[in-house]
């Protein structure tokens, strides 16, 4: 999976039933909708993005239109990752 652009980009992990083999393109559901990757190992947690802009008119769109897929469980809207300091680097 690429790195992902938290500026650009809101990111969505869609978990499936574990036993079900979705091709990836399946998760398209939207033309604002792209594929990113599976998560690490994971074959039951893929990746969407959605570009921020587009977000707030089609999110509900996408929503529905991804639950309404057979087998999805979960759809998780991915935080971007916070920065880390190191001990002693607080002054």
């Amino acid at each position: 999976m690429n790195a992902m652009d938290f500026s650009s980009n809101v990111y969505l992990a869609v978990t499936t039933a574990p036993n079900l083999s979705h091709n990836p393109s399946s998760l398209v559901v939207h033309p604002t909708v792209t594929y990113v990757g599976k998560v690490g190992e994971l074959a039951d947690v893929q990746v969407v993005s959605v570009p921020k802009d587009a977000w707030d008119n089609v999110k509900d769109d996408v929503f529905r239109a991804l639950n309404a897929l057979d087998g999805v469980q979960r759809i998780e809207i991915q935080s971007p990752p916070r920065q880390r300091v190191k001990r002693g680097d607080e002054l």
